[in-house]
C-alpha cells in the first residue's frame, strides 16, 4: 500500500499520455501467471533482473521478483522503457509490481472468499441443518455436497472422480443427514482404496423399481475372504490408527433399517462396487 501511494505521488508528474502508456501495457500483462518450470521462471527472473541493473534500477533483483511473479518480463519492461523513457522505469516500475501484486492478492482473497462460501454452503446441505428428520431430497445433492467435503482428501491422493448420473431418479423421503454419513463412509473408503491417482467413480440409476447408488473404485480389490464380514462392526482391513471398523456398519444400519434399503458389495482386482439400493416411488 505504502508503494503504491508512493508510486502514485511520483506518478503524477508524468504526462497523460506516458501514464496512459504504462497502464495500457500494465493491464495487458499484469495478473498472468508465470507458469511454467520452475528452473525457467527463475531463469527468466533473473534475466530481467540483469536487465533492470543494466538501466540503472534501483533495488534490481526484487524488483525482478515482484514482477516476474505477476507474468512480466525482460521483453515487457523494454516495452515500458520505450512508452515511458528509461529515465522514468525507476518511478514506474515500482508502482506497476506494487499494483500488481495487490491485484493478484485481491484475486486470491476473492477466491477464498468464494471456496469458504461454498463449503458453507455444503456443510449446510449436508448435514441438512434446521430441517426436519426426514425429507424430500434428490441423492445427487447429497453425493456432491458430500464430494465437497472430501475434497481436501481427493486432492491430496490425486484421485480423480468420475460421475455416472441418472437425473431423471425420481426424489425420495429419506433423512438426509444421515444419507450423507452412508454416501462418507464409501466414498472415503473408495479413496483410500484407490490410492495415489486412483480412480472413484459414483453412479445413481434405477434397478427393480428402486434407486441405486453405486460407489466405485479402480483399486486392489477386498480379499474374498473378508467380503463376508465387510460390514461387522470393528472389522477393518485398514492399517492400525487408521481404520475403527466401524463405517461401513453404520452404513449398513443406516441403509437396512432406517431406510429399508440394501446395500451390497462386488469386489475383484481393479473394481470394487458398494451398491445401495433404496425404496423409491
Amino acid at each position: 500500500i505504502d508503494v503504491l501511494r508512493g508510486g502514485a505521488k511520483r506518478l503524477a508528474g508524468l504526462p497523460p499520455e506516458v501514464l496512459e502508456r504504462v497502464a495500457v501495457l500494465a493491464c495487458e500483462r499484469t495478473h498472468e501467471e508465470a507458469g511454467g518450470d520452475p528452473l525457467e521462471a527463475a531463469d527468466r527472473e533473473a534475466e530481467l533482473a540483469d536487465w533492470l541493473e543494466q538501466h540503472g534500477v534501483p533495488d534490481a533483483w526484487e524488483l525482478a521478483g515482484d514482477l516476474s511473479t505477476n507474468g512480466l518480463d525482460a521483453g515487457w519492461t523494454a516495452r515500458i522503457a520505450e512508452a515511458a523513457g528509461e529515465e522514468r522505469l525507476a518511478q514506474v516500475l515500482p508502482w506497476v509490481a506494487a499494483g500488481a501484486t495487490a491485484g493478484g492478492l485481491v484475486a486470491e482473497l476473492s477466491d477464498s472468499l468464494r471456496r469458504v462460501s461454498e463449503l458453507v454452503g455444503a456443510i449446510k446441505a449436508y448435514s441438512y441443518m434446521d430441517q426436519a428428520p426426514e425429507q424430500e431430497l434428490d441423492v445427487h445433492d447429497g453425493l456432491e455436497s458430500t464430494l465437497t467435503m472430501l475434497a481436501h482428501k481427493l486432492k491430496r491422493s490425486s484421485t480423480t472422480v468420475r460421475r455416472d448420473y441418472d437425473r431423471a431418479l425420481p426424489r425420495i423421503t429419506a433423512a438426509g443427514g444421515e444419507l450423507n454419513q452412508v454416501w462418507t463412509n464409501l466414498i472415503d473408503n473408495a479413496i483410500a482404496a484407490a490410492g495415489e491417482g486412483g480412480r472413484v467413480t459414483v453412479a445413481t440409476a434405477r434397478e427393480d423399481g428402486r434407486l441405486k447408488v453405486t460407489i466405485g473404485d479402480d483399486g486392489p480389490g477386498i480379499d474374498p475372504g473378508d467380503r463376508d464380514r465387510i460390514f461387522d462392526p470393528f472389522f477393518t482391513t485398514k492399517p492400525v490408527g487408521e481404520g475403527t471398523g466401524l463405517g461401513l456398519d453404520v452404513a449398513y444400519r443406516i441403509v437396512t433399517r432406517t431406510h429399508h434399503g440394501e446395500i451390497k458389495v462386488r469386489s475383484e482386482p481393479g473394481d470394487t462396487r458398494f451398491e445401495v439400493l433404496l425404496p423409491a416411488p
